[in-house]
């Protein structure tokens, strides 16, 4: 073989080897952009684009409505009840009384918030010793209704914090924006029979909540029909402290 043969032998060779060497640097790339793609779609967003970081205080804010109320999230003391634990309602409008908020998933691994994940729902307790705690449901003593109210256990995932653990879940139909549901994962509770006794359902409010003023409406549990696609909970969007 002569030498220009060979020459050309060897610049075949190294060329393949790069054009190879290109085919999986642009594999690998592909694969890494749907594997980020695919954890965004699974992260719970702010207003901004950003994951909801584990531990970081937000605003929990509802799209201002004619049909709806449009305010900020608070703690406050329920007419007729003691005055702690405190119960979360929503203003009727406005922000100048909202609590920020921290998520806490079930899974201490976790750095960000994920969709459909168990989180305790917790306010920043430096505004009240009354709303400490992560929020809960607890039922009224009279409707058997099921509120939200504060003094949960924070952690300790099993069926005595059974109440305690909620989901962030895109609305239908509404993208970009999240709904508070309730249907604690059974690995959570740790306990077949609990699950089958949970009722899973959204947190919402209604105009039968409403306090006697009518500045704050509280929020309660509210079934879900699948096959209903009107059957949403409360709108929200997040907006870092």
């Amino acid at each position: 073989m002569e030498i220009e043969e060979i020459e050309d032998s060897f610049m075949n060779l190294e060329i393949e080897n790069k054009i190879t060497e290109i085919k999986q640097l642009l594999l690998e790339n592909i694969e890494h952009q749907a594997t980020t793609a695919n954890n965004v779609d699974s992260l719970v967003l702010d207003i901004e684009g950003n994951p909801l970081e584990v531990g970081s205080f937000y605003y929990v804010r509802t799209p201002q409505s004619t049909f709806r109320w449009g305010g900020g999230i608070v703690a406050a003391s329920k007419p007729n009840q003691p005055e702690c634990p405190q119960y979360v309602a929503q203003l009727g409008e406005g922000w100048y009384r909202e609590s920020p908020i921290k998520f806490l998933p079930s899974d201490p691994s976790h750095k960000h918030v994920h969709i459909s994940s168990d989180v305790n729902v917790v306010f920043n307790n430096s505004f009240s010793a009354c709303s400490q705690g992560a929020w809960q449901l607890t039922p009224d003593a009279n409707s058997g209704d099921l509120f939200l109210s504060t003094g949960g256990g924070i952690g300790n995932p099993s069926p005595q914090t059974a109440a305690n653990w909620f989901k962030i879940e895109k609305r239908r139909g509404d993208p970009g924006f999240y709904q508070l549901e309730y249907c604690p994962s059974s690995n959570t509770i740790d306990a077949f029979a609990t699950k089958k006794d949970i009722v899973c359902g959204a947190i919402d409010g209604s105009i039968d909540n409403l306090t006697d003023d009518h500045r704050m409406i509280w929020l309660s549990l509210f079934p879900i029909r699948p096959d209903d696609y009107f059957s949403t909970g409360l709108m929200f969007f997040f907006i870092k402290a």
